[in-house]
């Protein structure tokens, strides 16, 4: 009966218009999104995809290197060639970050592969995590052992480079994208030539003119807090823990932040306990209400995941503050510090917690000058986090009564 009514609801000729006008809407309304000049941009959802592509491109380079870092060093890896190898492998990931950078967000705003390629190598060459210079004839190429014939450029790898400059590079590449397909048909069929030389090349340039700028604007940013933590150490090492408590739940990225100014020493530390604190506060509330497996994965790193239900409810957020208001004191009693890279981390692959005991030949001691002993991490990273979270909790949920843990009930 349902077959026959439909084949005559379409059995006209009119009918039959209608069904096709319709089937070709919802053919439009499913095809995906392609970033051209007749893109709406706005300021609020530029932003916001810049930020959420450069956190992506941060972690993507970081992660794996801070992660395997001590699990290569203490399982004897690091002295067989496989190891070596994978460690310098996943060590070079962070000079990629500013092309990762510029390929996530590329990718954030729906780019075409062509234009997803021409940011992201725009981003790289213009954030310094590649350094060039020009060597005379003769010189041996340390790799090769080969000398060369005539005067050339040399390229080295060199660390992260400025992340906040690679996040400017790459808004500014994706405007210039923008501009160029919205006035210019994106340079129509001659675009895979003159795409990656006029936006790769030109907005490489530009980045690099601005790299010294921005560079000084981070430093001097990372000196002033570092400079505060000094002249008032416990202060400040709560400030910084309430400040990254809060950058956790949100799409920022903590490790990004703090890579971009340089946050190093107690800095360091009180950011990593801040994400820790949060950690901690999650895991009070999760495991009472929800399943194993979000708990765990807030325990392995995923607190982002309960921005949901975070923000729907922000008073949730004051147990975060509160519980790394007091646990950033023993960074400061302690002098727990930490490197720009750990900085993020907290609990997630205990990066922040080892950083924090064990010397590294390769961070200088303008990054990192102390490290404290099993016992102390234990108490700063642990017991006291612990105890300020039931601490939080009792005050804010039981005495209060501003919460409850069904507010925390989410799937991952």
């Amino acid at each position: 009966m349902t077959i026959k009514a439909d084949g005559q609801k379409w059995a006209t000729k009119e009918s039959q218009m209608v069904r096709n006008e319709e089937y070709a809407r919802k053919a439009s309304e499913s095809a995906p999104v392609t970033f051209s000049g007749a893109t709406e941009l706005k300021l609020k959802d530029f932003f916001f995809k810049v930020l959420s592509g450069s956190a992506q491109g941060i972690l993507i380079g970081v992660l794996p290197s801070a992660v395997m870092k001590y699990i290569i060093q203490y399982s004897g890896l690091g002295t067989t060639a496989f190891g070596a190898n994978l460690s310098a492998i996943l060590t070079l990931f962070t000079s990629l970050i500013p092309f990762l950078i510029g390929m996530a967000v590329a990718l954030q705003f729906k780019m075409k592969s062509l234009d997803v390629g021409v940011v992201a190598i725009a981003t790289a060459v213009a954030s310094g995590s590649i350094k060039w210079a020009k060597v005379s004839a003769g010189f041996v190429n340390p790799v090769t052992g080969i000398k060369t014939v005539a005067p050339s450029n040399i390229y080295i790898a060199n660390g992260a480079g400025d992340v906040i400059n690679a996040m400017i590079v790459a808004a500014i590449a994706v405007l210039v994208t923008w501009l160029v397909s919205r006035y210019l048909k994106g340079f129509g069929s001659v675009a895979i030539i003159l795409s990656p030389i006029i936006v790769g090349g030109g907005v490489g340039l530009i980045g690099k003119t601005i790299a010294p700028y921005v560079g000084a604007v981070t430093t001097w940013i990372g000196q002033l807090v570092e400079t505060f933590t000094k002249l008032a150490p416990i202060p400040m090492a709560m400030l910084i823990a309430m400040a990254f408590s809060i950058i956790i739940i949100t799409p920022v990225s903590t490790v990004g932040i703090a890579l971009a100014i340089s946050l190093s020493g107690i800095g360091s530390g009180a950011a990593a306990m801040g994400v820790v604190a949060t950690t901690i506060v999650l895991l009070i509330n999760s495991w009472r209400v929800n399943k194993p497996g979000v708990t765990v994965a807030i325990a392995l790193g995923a607190m982002k995941g309960m921005m949901p239900s975070v923000f729907a409810k922000p008073l949730t957020m004051l147990p975060f503050l509160l519980t790394a208001a007091i646990s950033g004191i023993p960074v400061a009693l302690f002098n727990v510090q930490g490197t720009p890279t750990t900085a993020g981390f907290g609990y997630i692959g205990l990066v922040s917690p080892i950083q924090s005991m064990v010397k590294d030949a390769a961070v200088p001691a303008s990054v990192m000058n102390h490290f404290i002993n099993p016992v102390t991490a234990l108490i700063a990273w642990i017991i006291v986090p612990i105890i300020a979270g039931f601490i939080a909790q009792y005050v804010f949920s039981n005495l209060l009564k501003l919460y409850t843990p069904m507010d925390f009930q989410q799937d991952l």
